[in-house]
Order: structure tokens, then C-alpha cells, then sequence
């Protein structure tokens, strides 16, 4: 059973999340790591969600206001051994509630493409390609 909860960019558990993220992504991008950047406070995340499976926080997704009416996607993340459960998509619905709650009329994320599960999740939850520069895509959807 997976439970969503609302938590914080400073808790613990959402810092070591995002540390496993960005290991995980520079470990993934090899000789294009260079161009990754690690989670900072720079970042300006507020608002995170983080998934627990028996007790144990196995995933995370974040929300940043973007611009008036948009919001963004950022930080989505579920451990490697947790993949394939559909806490990514429960993630992802979390976020998204709380857009529309906000107000928001559009969600926009990036990614790269070579994240093809990730890429797949978000066209099945209705984003569409707004931009793709090399490797590197935009996406939006609308609520």
C-alpha cells in the first residue's frame, strides 16, 4: 500500500531523496552528468510530496510556481527497486490536485528523453511536447 504525504524540501527524508535522485541521474547521463545540477535551495521548492511503502519513503515529486497560472513539475523521483507500482503516477497526481487547487491552468515539467518511463508516464497523463533541444524536452499539460 502506498501512501502520499505532503512534506517539505528541508525535511530529512525529501533531502535524502533528492541526494538519491541526483546520484542516480548523474550515474545515468555518464559523460553529460556535467550538465546536471544538484538539488540547492536555489531550487525554491516549497511543496513536496513524498510516497512511503510500509513506513518507508521511496519516492518523491515537487511543486514550483513557474509563472502566473503555471506551475511545474520538479524532482520526481521513486527508488529503483519501488518502479513499476504506479507510485510515480500517484506522484504525479498529487501534484497536479494541487495546482488546479492553486489555481494553476497549465503544469509544465523538463526532462530528458532518454527517461523514456518517465516520458511515457507524462504523455499518458496528458503532457504534450512543447520544446526539444538535443536530449532535453519541455512538456506541458493542461488542467
Amino acid at each position: 500500500m502506498v501512501k502520499i504525504v505532503p512534506s517539505s524540501a528541508s525535511a530529512p527524508g525529501v533531502v535524502r531523496l533528492f541526494a538519491e535522485q541526483d546520484d542516480f541521474m548523474i550515474g545515468f547521463l555518464g559523460e553529460d552528468s556535467i550538465y546536471y545540477t544538484r538539488y540547492s535551495k536555489k531550487e525554491k521548492i516549497k511543496n513536496v510530496w513524498v510516497a512511503f511503502c510500509d513506513d518507508i519513503p521511496v519516492g518523491c515529486a515537487a511543486y514550483r510556481k513557474k509563472s502566473r497560472g503555471v506551475g511545474e513539475v520538479k524532482r520526481m523521483f521513486v527508488r529503483p527497486e519501488y518502479r513499476g507500482r504506479g507510485i510515480s503516477k500517484a506522484l504525479l497526481a498529487a501534484v497536479e490536485e494541487y495546482a488546479r487547487r492553486r489555481g494553476d491552468h497549465t503544469l509544465h515539467l523538463g526532462t530528458r528523453i532518454t527517461l523514456e518511463p518517465a516520458v511515457v508516464l507524462y504523455r499518458h497523463s496528458g503532457f504534450m511536447e512543447t520544446l526539444r533541444s538535443g536530449l532535453y524536452v519541455e512538456m506541458e499539460k493542461k488542467l
